[in-house]
């Protein structure tokens, strides 16, 4: 069964954010602090809509011991006044936005396409559908976060408390995507393997079109600025 989890690494591995342009102007120091605002506001929708596509997975689930791993990864995103989408805010809030703002600020396109998709993969699919796609998210974030500190505390003047979200990011999802990899090779079997990947690149590609919408807003904005 190690085999969908080989499979899964191959396809995050092809589509990997840090090999966006986006990404890749953010670590050679190519954004400033309005690229930044964009991207904080609309990320924030993903990052708040998280538990609740969590909650889908957790609820369809009928296997106590993966279930058990769902809700810890709740527990963590959503429990407290220190939850995720609250330190994604205070990152915000780093930057110069205002929180209510942010919690309000109009969509994208492509933001809209990536929280959608996120949805209807929980929503529609069985539950190692859903799983599979958080694996391939939060596989991922580890690195990313760790990633986004260099370069902001490279490129930029912010607080170090709003950076609490990429820190907590950089280390507690390693456990959470290496309980989904477990979770998944002893759910899924070989049928449904082509299927779950199909669900899985779906998801990898929605995340890449978001990060395309949000580099072209900010060429857009830097275009009418000049």
């Amino acid at each position: 069964m190690n085999d969908i989890i080989t499979n899964l690494q191959s396809s995050i591995d092809a589509k990997s954010i840090l090999q966006h342009p986006f990404y890749q102007a953010w670590q050679k120091g190519e954004l400033n602090q309005e690229d930044l605002k964009l991207y904080a506001e609309q990320y924030y929708f993903f990052e708040s809509a998280f538990p609740q596509r969590l909650s889908t997975i957790h609820a369809k689930c009928d296997d106590s011991s993966v279930r058990q791993t769902i809700l810890v990864n709740l527990w963590d995103e959503e429990f407290g006044e220190d939850n995720h989408a609250s330190q994604w805010l205070q990152f915000c809030e780093g930057l110069g936005l205002d929180r209510e703002e942010v919690k309000s600020a109009e969509l994208l396109p492509s933001t809209s396409n990536l929280i959608n998709t996120y949805t209807q993969i929980c929503d529609e699919q069985e539950f190692q559908h859903g799983m599979a796609i958080m694996y391939a998210w939060e596989y991922q974030v580890p690195k990313v976060a760790t990633e986004k500190i260099v370069g902001l505390r490279k490129f930029f003047d912010l607080p170090e408390d709003s950076l609490t979200f990429f820190k907590v990011h950089s280390t507690e999802k390693i456990a959470h995507h290496e309980a989904e990899a477990e979770s998944i090779s002893a759910t899924v079997n070989d049928a449904e393997v082509e299927d779950i990947l199909i669900s899985v690149n779906q998801a990898l590609d929605a995340m890449w079109t978001f990060l395309d919408g949000v580099d072209e807003a900010r060429n857009q904005l830097a275009a009418v600025a000049d």
